[in-house]
C-alpha cells in the first residue's frame, strides 16, 4: 500500500512538472490518502503539446474542452481538466463519549472518542491552452482537489 500512495505521489509530481511553458504554475498539495485510481492520459498528451499547434490538432489528441474563453486581446482560450489521482479516506466527522475507567483511580469516566466518515478525494488538473492567431502560444497547469462525503 505504501508503494502505491509513493506511486500516484510521484505521478502527481511529475504531472505537475513535465513540460509546462508558462511562469505563472501553481498546485494545491494533496494531503495524504490511499491511491484508488490514476489517470495517466494527460501525461501523454502533454508529450504531443508543442508551440504552434492548431486547434484542430490539440482537439484531435485532446478531444473536446471543458470551455472556451475568449481574452480581452482576442486570444482563444481552451481550458482541459482531466481527474489525476481518486481516493477514498476515513475523517473524523463527530465526537462521541465513551464509557472508560480512570486508570489510577479506578473511578468511572467518560471519554470522547471521534467518529469517521469515509470521505471521497479527487485530485484534478485543469490545463489552460492560450491560441493566438489560431495557434498554441503558451499553456499552464494546476492540480486542484474536490472533497465530498458518500
Amino acid at each position: 500500500m505504501k508503494s502505491s500512495a509513493s506511486t500516484c505521489l510521484l505521478l502527481a509530481t511529475t504531472l505537475l512538472l513535465a513540460g509546462c511553458n508558462t511562469p505563472t504554475h501553481t498546485a494545491t498539495a494533496a494531503s495524504p490518502v490511499a491511491p484508488a485510481t490514476a489517470t495517466p492520459a494527460t501525461k501523454e498528451q502533454s508529450k504531443n503539446l508543442r508551440r504552434g499547434m492548431t486547434e484542430l490538432e490539440i482537439r484531435a489528441v485532446w478531444g473536446e474542452p471543458k470551455s472556451v474563453q475568449t481574452s480581452s486581446e482576442g486570444d482563444k482560450i481552451l481550458v482541459y481538466q482531466f481527474d489525476v489521482l481518486t481516493a477514498q479516506k476515513m475523517v473524523p466527522t463527530d465526537m462521541k463519549e465513551i464509557p472508560a475507567y480512570d486508570p489510577v483511580t479506578g473511578a468511572p469516566i467518560k471519554v470522547m472518542e471521534p467518529t469517521y466518515s469515509p470521505q471521497n478525494v479527487t485530485v484534478y488538473q485543469t490545463i489552460v491552452l492560450q491560441l493566438k492567431n489560431g495557434a498554441l502560444a503558451s499553456w499552464a497547469r494546476q492540480l486542484g482537489e474536490q472533497r465530498a462525503f458518500n
